[in-house]
């Protein structure tokens, strides 16, 4: 209507729940800033991941309290797809689900004051007593290896069976420097590793 233009508000990438911005050099900026929620809401970063050059270098702000796994594991699936160098810049709280996307990563950068969280799944389901029962010994079993593998080398064995028995493991940012440094030494120890991942913290050197 004329005249009623100024009381349009203008819809900009800020205001998706998953902003993704493209540089003119093709590098991508996405901010993973809230929930992570169904898996179609991140049907464009996947297909973004997948289709990027090896010239490309993608930034994920992680900043989450985690969410679904499954839409976490959509997104991990399209990392270890993509040809692309995938940065992951963490802040804030980074719990759940957000940490094994932080941890399928080639680089991280800390903040400073990082609250970085790994807990063992939760949820719910109905149906049938032993279609409950089967249901959840599967699911049980498949993420308890998931994790596992997501996990490995920068969680111990006994750490990892804690948080599989329940506990909550929270650490500080150079508790995560730390403990990805270690992956890094031990996946350079072997031969199928060309590229190790590497870990900065903003306002220090740089770790490799």
């Amino acid at each position: 209507m004329p005249g009623l233009d100024f009381l349009r508000e203008k819809h900009t990438i800020w205001d998706n729940s998953l902003p993704i911005v493209q540089h003119d050099n093709g590098n991508l900026e996405v901010y993973i800033t809230d929930s992570i929620n169904e898996p179609f809401e991140y049907n464009e970063l996947c297909h973004r991941l997948r289709a990027a050059p090896a010239s490309t270098t993608v930034t994920l702000h992680i900043n989450t309290p985690g969410g679904i796994i499954d839409s976490a594991l959509m997104i991990i699936d399209a990392m270890k797809a993509s040809q692309a160098t995938i940065v992951g810049c963490l802040t804030g709280t980074v719990a759940s689900a957000g940490t094994i996307i932080a941890l399928a990563c080639d680089h991280l950068i800390l903040g400073q004051h990082l609250t970085f969280m790994i807990h063992n799944y939760s949820g719910g389901m109905v149906g049938k007593g032993h279609e409950m029962k089967a249901h959840q010994e599967f699911v049980d079993r498949n993420l308890n290896e998931a994790f596992k593998s997501f996990y490995a080398g920068f969680l111990t064995p006994k750490e990892m069976q804690s948080i599989i028995d329940g506990r909550d493991l929270w650490l500080s940012s150079e508790e995560v420097a730390e403990r990805w440094q270690r992956r890094l030494d031990l996946l350079t120890t072997s031969p199928k590793v060309v590229d190790a991942p590497t870990v900065s913290r903003r306002g220090r050197p740089r770790k490799a």
